[in-house]
């Protein structure tokens, strides 16, 4: 098995590739200087990063992981890449220790499918968004044949995604189709 960093930094290499379009996700969300966002399911921190950067060190970015090797490893990049204005934050039992009513943004990468009730998860997202804050959710999308997504479910149609959301009393804002194997949507409360 490999170690935390190795898996980690294996992780950002793959959010990174060119594949999944990291700079046209980033201009899609419309981050500006002095935003707070949380990225959920932050994993090896590749997009943690990125939102530092474009949020600078006005801003504030909470890395938000249930994994805390995963959290110290975000925490090490920061401090060499001297990303003082990131946050790790571990969840407990579902629970995010992170202001309410402090986010502008909050984004979640291929987290949606491991969400047991999303509905219940994102009325509970509201109390984290300030008036006008937004939901970004990339997930995968069902491949067809033998591969790993769609053998271990690590996939949710679109349409479960509006639909839960929208019960959650959300307003879809914008629908990206730049990323063939995902889905990236954008909602506000």
């Amino acid at each position: 098995m490999l170690n935390i960093n190795k898996r980690a930094e294996m992780l950002n290499r793959r959010a990174g590739s060119q594949k999944f379009k990291p700079e046209q996700v980033i201009q899609g969300l419309g981050i500006q200087k002095g935003d707070v966002i949380a990225d959920i399911g932050s994993g090896g921190g590749f997009y943690t990063g990125k939102f530092a950067a474009e949020t600078s060190l006005k801003g504030l970015v909470y890395a938000v992981d249930k994994n805390d090797k995963f959290l110290s490893y975000i925490d090490q990049q920061a401090s060499e890449k001297g990303f003082n204005h990131i946050k790790t934050v571990h969840v407990d039992q579902d629970k995010i220790n992170i202001p309410e009513k402090s986010c502008d943004l909050i984004f979640l990468r291929n987290v949606f499918h491991h969400l047991e009730d999303p509905e219940k998860y994102f009325c509970e997202m509201k109390r984290y968004l300030k008036p006008g804050g937004r939901i970004a959710i990339i997930d995968y999308k069902k491949r067809m044949g033998f591969n790993f997504i769609s053998l271990f479910g690590h996939y949710t149609a679109e349409s479960v995604i509006m639909k839960a959301l929208a019960k959650a009393g959300y307003q879809h804002l914008k629908r990206f189709t730049f990323l063939p194997e995902q889905s990236f949507n954008i909602f506000s409360i």
